[in-house]
């Protein structure tokens, strides 16, 4: 797991060293270059009516992380978690794309470390609408939370049109997690 580097200190008026310097470079080469995931949803699931489902995300825009570091988000294992391998604070927000129809609430959270229960882990953030006609489009606003390493965010669905209703999928503006570390 990866560590964000400490800026070194240089007194007023001394020369810094080599490896104050280092150190400086190897801080600006880790912002310039962050802990950050988009991952989106490519199949999307049929939700049933009332019953809360953990949104699988099986392709990514991208997905950078630490050298030596595991990815963030596997696209094979858990592919609904993407993992903070950074410890850090983090900005989330996602967005699940509702099939069209007109009954009913639609609904979408994420949470910390939920082993794919939407009642696991620890609530991030919830947004909730009533449905429209179309296509709709529920977006969490952004938020931002301590994660330590290894901590992991999934992202849930839930509707009440009655039956069963997709989740629009394949095009990553659909429906999408993203995080991205912002701090120590």
């Amino acid at each position: 797991m990866g560590t964000i580097p400490v800026t070194p200190t240089i007194v007023a008026g001394s020369q810094g060293t080599a490896a104050q310097i280092n150190a400086i470079c190897d801080v600006i080469d880790f912002w310039a270059s962050s802990p950050k995931c988009y991952a989106y949803c490519t199949s999307g699931p049929s939700l049933t009516t009332a019953v809360a489902a953990v949104i699988p995300l099986g392709g990514e825009k991208y997905d950078v992380v630490n050298t030596g570091d595991s990815p963030g988000h596997d696209l094979v294992t858990n592919n609904s978690r993407v993992v903070a391998q950074t410890g850090g604070k983090y900005e989330i927000v996602g967005q699940v794309t509702f099939a069209s129809n007109v009954t009913g609430d639609r609904q979408v959270q994420t949470r910390i470390n939920s082993a794919g229960a939407v009642a696991g882990g620890t609530l991030v953030v919830l947004a909730r609408t009533t449905a429209i006609s179309g296509a709709l489009p529920v977006s969490t606003p952004p938020v931002t939370v301590d994660l330590a390493a290894g901590d992991y965010i999934e992202m849930f669905a839930l509707q009440s049109s009655g039956g069963a209703l997709s989740v629009t999928a394949s095009d990553p503006a659909n429906t999408w997690l993203q995080i991205r570390l912002v701090g120590s």
